[in-house]
């Protein structure tokens, strides 16, 4: 086993800690102001909960960077979240959006813990991990006990287990489909209420920045996330399966930014690239092929829009950069 006090970081524990770093940063400027405004004490219980993990998390990862000689990630800090201004999300879209996260941060952790080697940082994202089922929980409980939870479709048992024995289990295209499996709805109903959602938190963006470069392109943003909603939409009203609501209405009519337009990017760049990740994970499980399709499409837009993200991002001057590998060529033809 790895002496804990001499083995160096890995790069994928550094990368883990920094991308952690930035995400728990901005999580805390989002929180104060929603925070700001919560009226239902439950839910600002579960804020207080996310807000004392974020505020460990900092603490934790600023010393194992510091103990290896790393600089901290800049972040974001109180210059990035502005006091005192109108509501912009309804209890209910903060509810739902401390969920979402928290599943965000299940997934995140899971795959942090596999690719750590050091036992201290294992410990220290199983912990994580820990505490981001815990607030999954309680956000899902409160969801669930103020009926603002809407479970995933159903479906009967079937008669008895049994193999695939004919290739039109495959189809999709043309003719009768076969009528979807748990597993592919399961990925449906789930990237259709992420997309839900992610929709909603870039309608708000659009509707306070002020900027009309970053307004042009939360507009496209917004017109792609409604193609995907619609996409998987029909798929399952095709199937006679629910849905999940939409939030959109949870957004006030407030046109004052509460974030700076760096977090508020930021945090549509995080949404758009997870996209990615649970489209790639329903493509993956899903064998009817009329499926794939629509997830490939899905993941060439998102992709798109990614490209601009990364565009404005850096024009701006927002995109951090992660710590490089060293540059061999370059050190040596440094002159002595």
């Amino acid at each position: 086993m790895d002496n804990i006090s001499n083995a160096k970081l890995t790069s994928a524990e550094i990368a883990a800690l920094w991308i952690q770093y930035s995400n728990e940063t901005a999580s805390i400027c989002i929180h104060k102001h929603m925070m700001e405004h919560l009226e239902d004490n439950d839910i600002k219980d579960a804020y207080e909960y996310a807000m004392s993990l974020s505020t460990n998390h900092i603490e934790r990862i600023k010393e194992f960077l510091k103990n290896e000689g790393f600089p901290i990630p800049i972040g974001f800090t109180e210059e990035d979240y502005i006091r005192r201004v109108p509501r912009l999300y309804s209890d209910v879209f903060c509810l739902n959006y401390l969920n979402i996260m928290s599943l965000h941060g299940c997934h995140g952790y899971s795959g942090a813990i596999t690719t750590s080697t050091r036992l201290d940082i294992r410990n220290y994202f199983t912990e994580c991990l820990t505490s981001a089922a815990e607030l999954c929980n309680r956000t899902k409980n409160l969801l669930l006990e103020k009926g603002l939870y809407y479970r995933p479709p159903v479906v009967n048992p079937p008669n008895s287990a049994s193999y695939i024995d004919d290739k039109s289990f495959l189809t999709g295209w043309f003719g009768e489909k076969r009528p979807l499996s748990c597993i592919e709805i399961t990925d449906i109903y789930f990237n259709l209420k992420k997309s839900i959602f992610a929709k909603a938190f870039i309608i708000s963006a659009y509707q306070v920045t002020k900027s009309n470069k970053i307004k042009n392109f939360l507009k496209k943003a917004v017109s792609k996330k409604e193609d995907h909603i619609k996409l998987f939409f029909e798929v399952l009203l095709s199937e006679n399966l629910p849905s999940p609501p939409i939030f959109d209405a949870e957004i006030t009519d407030s046109t004052v930014s509460p974030f700076s337009d760096k977090l508020m990017m930021f945090q549509v760049g995080f949404l758009f690239s997870t996209a990615m990740i649970y489209y790639g994970t329903g493509w993956a499980s899903s064998i009817r092929r009329d499926l794939t399709a629509k997830y490939m499409t899905a993941m060439a837009e998102d992709l798109k829009i990614g490209n601009d993200w990364i565009n404005i991002m850096i024009k701006n001057g927002w995109l951090e950069e992660p710590p490089m590998a060293e540059d061999r060529s370059k050190l040596a033809n440094t002159k002595k």
